[in-house]
Protein backbone atom coordinates (compact mmCIF):
# COMPACT_ATOMS: atom_id res chain seq x y z
CA UNK A 1 0.00 0.00 0.00
CA UNK A 2 1.41 3.71 -0.97
CA UNK A 3 1.39 5.70 1.68
CA UNK A 4 -0.87 8.80 0.95
CA UNK A 5 -2.04 12.00 2.99
CA UNK A 6 -5.75 11.81 3.40
CA UNK A 7 -6.74 14.45 6.11
CA UNK A 8 -4.89 17.99 6.47
CA UNK A 9 -5.71 20.47 9.27
CA UNK A 10 -4.26 23.91 9.50
CA UNK A 11 -2.89 24.47 13.04
CA UNK A 12 -1.49 28.17 14.19
CA UNK A 13 2.30 29.22 13.62
CA UNK A 14 3.02 27.20 10.28
CA UNK A 15 1.94 23.69 11.68
CA UNK A 16 -0.70 21.04 10.10
CA UNK A 17 -2.27 18.36 11.46
CA UNK A 18 -1.72 15.53 8.62
CA UNK A 19 -3.96 12.08 8.60
CA UNK A 20 -2.25 9.50 6.44
CA UNK A 21 -4.36 6.43 4.51
CA UNK A 22 -3.05 3.75 7.47
CA UNK A 23 -4.05 5.28 10.28
CA UNK A 24 -0.53 7.40 11.39
CA UNK A 25 -1.42 10.96 12.29
CA UNK A 26 0.10 13.89 13.94
CA UNK A 27 1.14 17.39 13.95
CA UNK A 28 4.09 18.55 11.35
CA UNK A 29 5.77 21.98 12.27
CA UNK A 30 6.64 23.69 8.85
CA UNK A 31 8.14 27.04 10.43
CA UNK A 32 11.33 25.90 10.23
CA UNK A 33 11.15 24.22 6.26
CA UNK A 34 9.72 27.77 5.13
CA UNK A 35 11.67 30.15 6.74
CA UNK A 36 15.41 28.38 6.35
CA UNK A 37 15.08 26.68 2.89
CA UNK A 38 17.18 27.91 -0.06
CA UNK A 39 14.29 28.28 -2.36
CA UNK A 40 12.50 31.30 -3.04
CA UNK A 41 9.18 28.93 -4.47
CA UNK A 42 9.23 27.67 -0.51
CA UNK A 43 10.36 30.89 0.68
CA UNK A 44 7.07 32.16 -0.63
CA UNK A 45 4.93 30.21 1.70
CA UNK A 46 6.35 32.64 4.89
CA UNK A 47 3.49 34.65 3.35
CA UNK A 48 0.52 33.01 6.12
CA UNK A 49 -2.27 34.26 3.39
CA UNK A 50 -0.13 31.68 1.02
CA UNK A 51 0.47 29.05 3.48
CA UNK A 52 -3.31 28.52 4.79
CA UNK A 53 -4.46 27.64 1.31
CA UNK A 54 -2.95 24.29 1.45
CA UNK A 55 -5.10 21.60 0.04
CA UNK A 56 -4.49 17.81 -0.85
CA UNK A 57 -3.92 16.94 -4.23
CA UNK A 58 -1.88 13.88 -5.89
CA UNK A 59 -2.24 12.28 -2.17
CA UNK A 60 -0.10 14.90 -0.61
CA UNK A 61 0.22 18.44 0.52
CA UNK A 62 0.24 21.14 -1.66
CA UNK A 63 0.26 25.01 -1.95
CA UNK A 64 -1.23 27.50 -4.82
CA UNK A 65 2.33 28.70 -5.68
CA UNK A 66 3.24 24.81 -6.63
CA UNK A 67 5.29 23.60 -4.02
CA UNK A 68 4.23 20.16 -2.53
CA UNK A 69 5.79 17.73 -0.66
CA UNK A 70 6.23 13.98 -0.99
CA UNK A 71 3.87 12.10 0.80
CA UNK A 72 6.76 9.99 2.25
CA UNK A 73 8.62 13.04 3.29
CA UNK A 74 5.72 14.27 5.09
CA UNK A 75 4.99 10.42 6.79
CA UNK A 76 8.88 10.74 8.03
CA UNK A 77 8.05 14.46 9.63
CA UNK A 78 5.42 12.63 11.80
CA UNK A 79 7.26 9.62 12.48
CA UNK A 80 9.75 11.90 14.07
CA UNK A 81 7.52 14.37 16.05
CA UNK A 82 6.03 10.80 17.24
CA UNK A 83 9.52 9.21 17.80
CA UNK A 84 11.49 11.84 19.28
CA UNK A 85 14.29 11.05 16.13
CA UNK A 86 15.74 13.60 14.18
CA UNK A 87 15.82 12.75 10.33
CA UNK A 88 16.40 16.37 9.44
CA UNK A 89 17.61 16.73 6.52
Amino acid sequence: MLTHVIKAELREDYRIYIEFNDGLSGIIDFKKKITTDHREIIRELIDKNKFNKIKIERYTLCWDNGVDFAPEYLYEQVNVQKNGVNLER
